[in-house]
């Protein structure tokens, strides 16, 4: 008998130890799934600084969160999403639907990055659509194992404060900036039972995106690109890789390539 209780006394113990180390490492625990799921979903490299939990409040923090750039952009990073703050309804943890009363995400630092006919942050959404049209046919066992679990509802998702600086991958980091529009997106997940982390991601992106292109469309690209003709001069032959006038002046070529650009915003050629 008293073995036993030794044994249950020890069995007690090491529940607890174990216990004790989730519950103070849980802002870490959770600060690793979110860098290692994120980094699953858009295939670019997720870091996060820290985590804030009130476990009791439904209420977190997540600091320094950082989504980099896909293979063959220059600039340091894709988006810095500055402090994001989750308020849960405590109500529903455990359940099938987690519901997220609230997301905001305060000055959020984007740089849309232009490389040929192609951008980091379409780039980005298109490894994020590979990764929910995975899941939705024969699917993989990484991408089973990132989407298990609960599904979520987020009430109301803000993004404040936002600037973007536009850079184009001829001009080797050079950038405008212009301020980024308030996003709001309502409901996300509602009308069809919970939506997966990867089906969030994909909705807040594609309002990223838009908020972004209709932001740089107000940008003088033309003038971004003409300043960087004093850099640009004696490199011809780069200049005119990204021209039609291959036999043209350096002026000649810019001013190509300024056309160019706004075309990929929906301005005007000339």
């Amino acid at each position: 008998m008293k073995k036993i209780l030794i044994g249950l006394v020890v069995i007690v113990a090491v529940i607890a130890g174990g216990a004790y180390y989730v519950f103070s490492n849980l802002d870490k625990i959770v600060e690793t799934a979110v860098e290692e799921a994120g980094s699953q979903v858009t295939k670019v490299d997720v870091t996060l600084d820290g985590v804030r939990l009130e476990l009791t409040e439904g209420n977190a923090a997540l600091n320094g969160l950082q989504v980099g750039n896909p293979d063959g952009f220059k600039t340091d990073y894709a988006m810095a999403l500055g402090t994001v703050s989750v308020s849960v309804d405590t109500s529903s943890v455990g359940q099938d639907v987690i519901v997220v009363r609230e997301v905001v995400v305060d000055g959020p630092a984007i740089i849309y990055e232009l490389s040929g006919t192609d951008s980091n942050i379409a780039a980005i959404q298109k490894n994020v659509e590979s990764f929910t049209s995975a899941m939705g046919g024969s699917g993989g066992s990484s991408a089973e194992s990132t989407e298990e679990g609960a599904k979520v509802v987020i009430e109301n998702l803000y993004i404040r404060n936002g600037e973007v600086a536009v850079s184009a991958g001829f001009l080797d980091g050079e950038k405008m900036g212009v301020g980024l529009p308030e996003i709001h997106l309502t409901d996300i997940g509602k009308d069809s039972g919970g939506a997966t982390p990867a089906e969030v991601a994909a909705k807040v992106l594609d309002a990223i995106s838009t908020a972004v292109i209709s932001s740089v469309a107000t940008l003088d690209l033309g003038s971004m690109v003409e300043g960087a003709g004093a850099v640009m001069e004696g490199a011809g032959d780069a200049v005119k890789g990204v021209t039609e006038g291959a036999g043209e002046s350096v002026g000649g070529a810019v001013e190509g390539a300024a056309d160019a650009v706004k075309g990929l915003f929906g301005g005007d050629s000339n």
